[in-house]
């Protein structure tokens, strides 16, 4: 087990502030990379003539790499310990700075692989960090800022891909946005040096503490709760600008800022969610009050396409989908017995069960579009499976500060 100060950045130290706004800046750069390729969906379809189920890896292999990837990540970061770990996932997330040397849709593909296993391994790593960091109460808040800032990535690559492939073409465009992860990410290797890593962080936990870990109910409620909405926001996020664009007839950039307007209403439910979880007792009512809006607003987004009432569906889309992290992210810490390394662990299969719904939404958006006509069935399927934020919020224990006192 991690010794409580085997990072050197103990609660009262004034250097974790420091690093965290490094772990910000970095989410941020990551995100920018994540949904880049959405808005400019049509034009890599036609660079590369492929159809909308091809097309749809493009998303989906990031989360297939996510499934891969994420738990083995909570292993290998309980071995090489997490300061590495986000370095080598700042790293491998930035590989989307070669976009511009994609002669061919697999190279392409490649690029994006590599973003999944960046995103799986800094994801399974940061958690590790925080919770020695920051008390029950400054947690919350730091797990919303850590989800507005990836949030703020997507929004802000929604507005900007579309003009950069305009004016210096689209693998250019996505190039310079995957920059962004690297420049960070040499921030973090020089500022983190300040990080006295012990010879007790690195601590092997055994196979069998680590399964056990995954099968524990409250791990797979917790990976439940985030799988349903993980899985609309790859469907829509993958699909809605392009159907908005063929069969509603937006421009491309109009289609790519509704999907701005997504993010940027995640970012200000995150910003409301950081401001009173601090004095909030109670986790669980921030997983049940989205859990119950985000499959209504789901069907919304495209029921009412063609509306004004599609940009309070996109909106309320957008609070649902964001507004339940903080919380879901500070549960894991807060169970009774929790460590580092369970931590790792939780969040590893967080990653693994999440990705592994939301592999298949964007290929089954594409698959079925491709094969009745329509991109209502796939779309209403995901809406349907949102609402499993809303069951696991009812079933999972009460984490906040009233239960610790109980404890």
């Amino acid at each position: 087990m991690i010794e409580p100060h085997s990072l050197g950045n103990a609660q009262g130290s004034r250097n974790r502030f420091v690093m965290a706004a490094v772990i910000l800046i970095l989410t941020f750069s990551i995100g920018l990379s994540w949904f880049a390729v959405a808005p400019i969906t049509p034009l890599i379809m036609a660079e590369f003539n492929i159809n909308r189920g091809t097309a749809s890896l493009l998303i989906s292999l990031i989360a297939l790499t996510g499934l891969i990837v994420g738990i083995p990540s909570g292993v290998l970061i309980n071995r090489i310990g997490a300061k590495k770990a986000i370095f080598v996932g700042a790293v491998l997330a930035s590989l989307p700075a070669l976009s511009f040397l994609a002669e061919d849709y697999f190279l392409l593909l490649l690029t994006r692989i590599a973003l999944g296993a960046g995103m799986a391994l800094f994801f399974s790593a940061v958690g590790p960090l925080v919770m020695q960091w920051f008390g029950p109460k400054e947690l919350p808040v730091f797990n919303g800022l850590w989800a507005g800032a990836m949030v703020s990535g997507t929004a802000v690559s929604s507005f900007l891909v579309v003009p950069f492939s305009d004016f210096l073409g689209w693998k250019l465009g996505l190039s310079v946005l995957g920059c962004a992860s690297l420049i960070c990410g040499v921030c973090w290797v020089v500022l983190s040096q300040n990080l006295q890593v012990s010879a007790t962080e690195v601590q092997k936990f055994s196979i069998k503490d680590s399964v056990k870990v995954m099968k524990s109910r409250n791990t797979l409620l917790i990976a439940a709760a985030d799988a349903g909405p993980y899985a609309l926001l790859g469907a829509v996020s993958a699909w809605l600008p392009t159907f908005y664009h063929e069969v509603h007839g937006m421009s491309l950039v109009k289609a790519g800022s509704l999907m701005g307007i997504l993010s940027l209403s995640g970012t200000c439910s995150l910003i409301a969610t950081i401001l009173i979880v601090r004095w909030m007792a109670h986790r669980r009512i921030l997983l049940i009050a989205p859990g119950f809006i985000v499959g209504f607003a789901g069907f919304g987004s495209f029921l009412l396409a063609g509306t004004p009432f599609v940009y309070l569906a996109i909106i309320a889309l957008g609070v649902s989908f964001w507004m339940y992290v903080p919380a879901l992210m500070t549960i894991p810490m807060e169970l009774p017995g929790a460590d580092p390394n369970k931590v790792a662990i939780t969040f590893g299969t967080l990653m693994s069960v999440g990705s592994g719904v939301a592999m298949l939404a964007p290929f089954i958006v594409g698959f079925t579009t491709d094969l009745l006509g329509s991109y209502v069935p796939a779309f209403s399927l995901f809406s349907v499976l949102a609402w499993s934020l809303l069951i696991a919020g009812i079933l999972l224990p009460e984490t906040g500060r009233t239960s610790q006192k109980d404890q």
